[in-house]
């Protein structure tokens, strides 16, 4: 640990930063200590925090990551901006990494088989808990999971950037990896083939070099498909795996620091001219069956993976990994099992063979069509009308009712009831106390809209805003919105069209277009740049509800929403998506 160029400052006046323990040059990680309690503070690199893209990556990434509660991954405590500092803080964890407890010891240290089984088998619980909310570690390592005292194994450092084409076969590949060098004791290898545990120490099991063999196979469709998957092969094989004493244990024994007495790692792997023979023969073997192999299978054709439950980002990592070309295409599905954002079902469905150029439909899941109608007596329409939509329920019909004892626009009662489960393809209904109907005032000039307010009694505030579609002078949004109930008071704000944004012009009077464009007759191939759009927009969130009109940042571009949508991320759906690509930020 050394001190850091932010050692020593603090954050939102609570937290100081202390030494550096590592980092990448835009992400490092410092030790901290919060109200006396120590923890561990991840910076995003001032430089690299002045790209709004790239800091709301790292801010969503902490967000995600926040929302997994799971005994066997450090918890974010908490993550946001203080001046020029993008900070994620996460619990500290008492132990030692594996790298450390390896790299600490004699030569030769390492981990008994079916001690080496119960870490590997406390990493991929975590993993499979974040696999299961589509979240993909993409950096793990011997220095990325901690094994404390009492044999707790926690995962930490996931990789807060870069993470794109990272799909849970990545973390399958890593935790082979990792079984290889807690069986072994080797931190590195030479190239990107893992070797088999037992050509470094003899007497491992060939069930331990399949389990390593499979997880690390150069080609991600032939591993595991993640966490869940892996884990059940390394149960398994912990069953059936000898215990220390020699009987068949279950392989979730305490865990020691390490446990280099019981398999003494002083011999030296069987010499070459001693597994010549033997090697030779599975070197026939494996030509006849590869030769068999490829003789009768069907020539540029694949299975189609299970893609339920993953990301649209992983989904398409995961066509693409098929090399067949294919085309895919999106469209939203209720689903009691995914969440919203994942895959719910493909078309075709998984197992079938795929050619080239064949086309996949994956279809997203908007949540459960049928959910708790939320509780919305009391408040406001207009609240409810919120609450409701972000529950998933896009159509709400107002009713009025006499009530002597509540506020005009109160809600009184809803059907269905609140707590009961509503269908969101039927309508909600709010019983309102009476009071004053806002009208459609979005096909009317701004005289006429504040005229029509004036003589129901309501109030007027203007916002004026460039727009190509609505004529100058005309209403082009209100809020609250057609429907609603306000009492007679109540205030309404138009957002009246100021006309199509203005062309600056030149010194010379020229518009930028006639200055810089050139003659249409002339023929020319240059594309005019594309201007940057407004970066004030949230970033997008999968388990957020969008409206007509709502804008968002993903992936350093600015998309607006043209009807309502949940689960689809932006960038996808061509000329069908839900949102409108609106440029660069």
């Amino acid at each position: 640990m050394t001190p850091g160029p932010h050692t020593g400052l603090t954050l939102r006046g609570r937290v100081l930063i202390g030494d550096r323990l590592r980092g990448d040059g835009t992400v490092s990680v410092y030790s901290g200590t919060d109200a006396d309690l120590p923890v561990t503070v991840t910076l995003l690199d001032p430089d690299a925090a002045a790209d709004p893209a790239t800091m709301q990556g790292f801010l969503g990434r902490a967000r995600s990551l926040s929302g997994v509660d799971t005994p066997g991954l450090a918890r974010v405590l908490e993550q946001g901006v203080d001046d020029d500092l993008v900070y994620m803080v996460t619990e500290h964890l008492p132990g030692q990494t594996i790298a450390q407890v390896l790299e600490g010891g004699e030569r030769g240290l390492r981990y008994a088989p079916h001690v080496a089984l119960t870490i590997v088998t406390g990493v991929l619980t975590a993993l499979d808990e974040a696999h299961d909310q589509g979240i993909v570690h993409g950096g793990l390592g011997p220095r990325s999971v901690v094994v404390d005292d009492e044999g707790r194994v926690t995962v930490t450092g996931f990789r807060m950037l870069g993470i794109e084409g990272v799909t849970p076969r990545t973390d399958v590949h890593a935790v082979g990896s990792l079984l290889h060098t807690l069986l072994t004791g080797s931190l590195r290898f030479d190239g990107d083939t893992v070797p088999n545990p037992s050509s470094l120490v003899p007497g491992l099991t060939p069930d331990l070099d399949e389990l390593v063999a499979d997880a690390t196979e150069p080609n991600p469709r032939n591993r595991p498909r993640d966490a869940g998957q892996y884990l059940a092969m390394v149960e398994q094989v912990a069953r059936s795996l000898p215990g220390p004493d020699g009987d068949t244990g279950s392989g979730t024994e305490p865990i020691p620091v390490v446990d280099a007495r019981a398999e003494p790692t002083a011999e030296r792997p069987m010499p070459l001219w001693r597994r010549a023979p033997f090697l030779a023969i599975v070197g026939v073997l494996i030509l006849v069956l590869g030769a068999a192999g490829w003789a009768l299978a069907p020539d540029d054709t694949t299975e189609l993976p299970d893609l339920v439950g993953y990301t649209a980002e992983m989904a398409e990592v995961e066509l693409e990994a098929l090399e067949l070309g294919l085309d895919h295409s999106y469209d939203e599905t209720y689903s009691d099992e995914a969440r919203p954002g994942e895959v719910a079902a493909t078309d075709p469905a998984a197992g079938t063979e795929l050619g080239e150029g064949d086309t996949v439909l994956l279809s997203l899941s908007i949540g459960a069509r049928y959910v708790e109608v939320p509780d919305v007596v009391g408040g406001t329409e207009s609240e409810a009308r919120t609450l409701l939509r972000d529950a998933g329920f896009d159509e709400v019909e107002v009713v009025q009712e006499h009530s002597a004892d509540h506020d005009p626009g109160t809600v009184l009662s809803t059907t269905p009831e609140v707590g009961e489960d509503g269908d969101r393809e039927e309508e909600i209904t709010l019983h309102v106390s009476e009071g004053v109907i806002v009208p459609t005032l979005t096909d009317m000039t701004r005289d006429e809209a504040s005229a029509a307010l004036e003589s129901l009694g309501l109030t007027t505030t203007v916002v004026e805003s460039a727009d190509e579609t609505v004529p100058e002078g005309w209403v082009a949004a209100q809020n609250p919105e057609p429907g609603a109930v306000l009492p007679t008071d109540g205030e309404v704000t138009l957002t009246v069209s100021a006309g199509p944004e203005e062309v600056e012009e030149s010194e010379e009077g020229e518009t930028e277009e006639e200055e810089g464009g050139s003659d249409p007759e002339e023929g020319t191939d240059a594309e005019e740049p594309e201007a940057p759009a407004e970066c004030s927009a949230t970033a997008w969130d999968s388990g957020s509800t969008y409206d007509t009109g709502d804008r968002v940042q993903y992936e350093g571009r600015v998309y607006e929403a043209r009807r309502w949508t949940m689960a689809i991320p932006p960038n996808v759906g061509g000329e069908l998506s839900a949102w409108d690509d609106q440029g660069p930020c």
